[in-house]
């Protein structure tokens, strides 16, 4: 009868096997991981967000906007053409008062590296061979002819004015650029 009466003595695990730490501590530990896993992911492949000259490019956009206010005040439109087997880059440039005697044109693109995608400008200084043409040498840019790029950020500017555009797929058409109406 004693035997009756007295407590069975349950049958205790370890701790590390006991199924409510599971519970309790599993989650806690899967959302330590994973944000460990995160920051990683994230410090091997973070962006630059500021550029590191922000300020001077927050100063240069009342400029750029003066510059293609004078744009369309004269009235600009070019065409800008890419001549390979010749070598050369062509502008016909118009205008309502007398076009500068050179002028600098701009190609940017964005080329993907192994981290990070870069943006590459090639600046050509563009001469007036006849009024309103203007050419340039494309040996004088970095391996532009030889690239496969398919679409350029091309601007055409002075010290006054500035002509902006995108120009998709250089080595078949001529892309035509006009002030903002």
């Amino acid at each position: 009868m004693s035997a009756v009466l007295m407590p069975l003595k349950l049958k205790k695990d370890p701790w590390y096997k006991e199924p409510w730490l599971l519970l309790v501590a599993g989650g806690p530990a899967i959302v330590v991981c994973a944000s460990i896993y995160t920051g990683i992911v994230a410090m091997r492949g973070s962006d630059k967000v500021v550029a590191e000259d922000y300020y001077k490019q927050g100063l240069m956009v009342n400029k750029d906007i003066q510059r293609d206010a004078r744009a369309k005040e004269l009235q600009l439109a070019a065409s800008v053409a890419l001549d390979l087997t010749a070598g050369r880059m062509k502008i016909h440039l118009t205008g309502t008062e007398a076009l500068p005697d050179t002028v600098q044109l701009s190609l940017a693109n964005a080329v993907a590296g192994a981290s990070s995608v870069n943006e590459v400008i090639h600046r050509l200084q563009m001469r007036q061979v006849t009024p309103g043409n203007y050419e340039g040498d494309l040996k004088l840019l970095s391996n532009l002819a030889s690239s496969s790029v398919k679409l350029f950020h091309v601007k055409i500017e002075t010290s006054n004015w500035r002509l902006t555009g995108d120009w998709f797929e250089p080595e078949q058409r001529a892309v035509q650029l006009n002030a903002a109406k």
